[in-house]
């Protein structure tokens, strides 16, 4: 089992939803040998699935906070985002409500970071807006970091 799980969620047939699986997509360029690059479309308990018995995950999704579309946040397990955030789920389980339900059963992974990226348009059928394209970048550099910090080094060099 590779130590590290990233988990780009979304939909790349609506918009800016899927900027989770693009992220996935860059990261792909990386040889990152102790890390499982996962794509899923945010259902909760899958996603807990997935996650469930691992120490290290990046957990990628496109949010709703009215900030600028490209803008990145980053959340931790002491400050989970709020399910407003992430509405965008087919179902009423998705991203938030499965983070919160893995606080409550104490199965959150030890070390966790939730990249949210501010998404603008989420119509079917429309690739990712400028802004947010930009920030699938700004977010493969910000989780190739927070990888870096693993007892295992991650190699900084592929092709941009």
């Amino acid at each position: 089992m590779a130590e590290n799980l990233v988990i780009g969620i979304g939909d790349p047939l609506r918009g800016d939803d899927g900027v989770g699986v693009a992220v996935i997509d860059r990261l792909r360029r990386y040889p990152l040998p102790d890390v499982r690059l996962e794509t899923h479309w945010g259902e909760g308990a899958g996603l807990m699935a997935l996650w469930r018995g691992r120490q290290r995950v990046v957990l990628v999704d496109a949010m709703v906070s009215g900030t600028e579309p490209g803008t990145l946040r980053r959340f931790s397990p002491d400050a989970l985002p709020s399910p407003g955030l992430f509405p965008y789920s087919t179902h009423r389980f998705g991203l938030a409500e499965a983070l919160q339900l893995s606080a409550v059963l104490g199965e959150l992974p030890a070390d966790l970071l939730v990249v949210g990226i501010e998404g603008g348009c989420f119509d079917p059928g429309r690739a990712l807006t400028p802004a947010v394209a930009e920030a699938v970048v700004t977010a493969t550099d910000a989780i190739l970091e927070w990888l870096s910090t693993a007892p295992r080094a991650v190699p900084r060099s592929a092709s941009r």
